[in-house]
């Protein structure tokens, strides 16, 4: 029982020829096909015999509100979060974050003039700044906490 992994090393089931830059064409979505088709797992290459794996944090539960972390800084400078979606009981939040404080959900980056916060599309609560980097701004790192309080 728990996770196997294999090494995608049988070529029968790559696309040739194998572009050294784009895996996910060549190699990734061919054995995703014949996995989707029923092939077995262990046809695709030898099982991995040690596997590391990295449990993302989730946010604690307070009295008022949550205590997360961020967890992914992207290329941007947003600051990526633990706390889900379905983490926020209401829009009528405040955000707490390196000392600033941010009040209520925006809809877009476009919105407000400084840090705001939001739901990305991987359904997390983000920290951003318009037209700069959050994570430049607020001199953050991977790790630090975020409070989300409720109103």
């Amino acid at each position: 029982p728990g996770l196997e992994a294999i090494s995608l090393s049988n070529p029968r089931f790559w696309l040739p020829p194998i572009s050294s830059t784009f895996h996910g064409r060549d190699i990734f979505a061919p054995v995703a096909a014949h996995l989707s088709l029923g092939v077995p797992i262990q046809e695709f290459g030898e099982v991995i015999g040690s596997l590391i794996t990295f449990p993302i944090p989730r946010p604690q539960r307070e009295r008022d509100g949550l205590l997360g972390h961020v967890i992914h800084i992207d290329c941007f400078g947003n600051l990526i979060t633990d706390v889900k979606r379905e983490d926020i009981s209401s829009d009528n939040i405040s955000i707490e974050i390196a000392g600033r404080k941010i009040e209520g959900l925006s809809k877009s980056y476009a919105e407000g003039s400084k840090l705001l916060a939001m739901i990305g599309s991987s359904g997390r609560l983000e920290v951003s700044l318009r037209n700069g980097s959050a994570a430049s701004f607020l001199e953050a790192r991977i790790g630090n906490r975020i409070r989300v309080k409720w109103k």
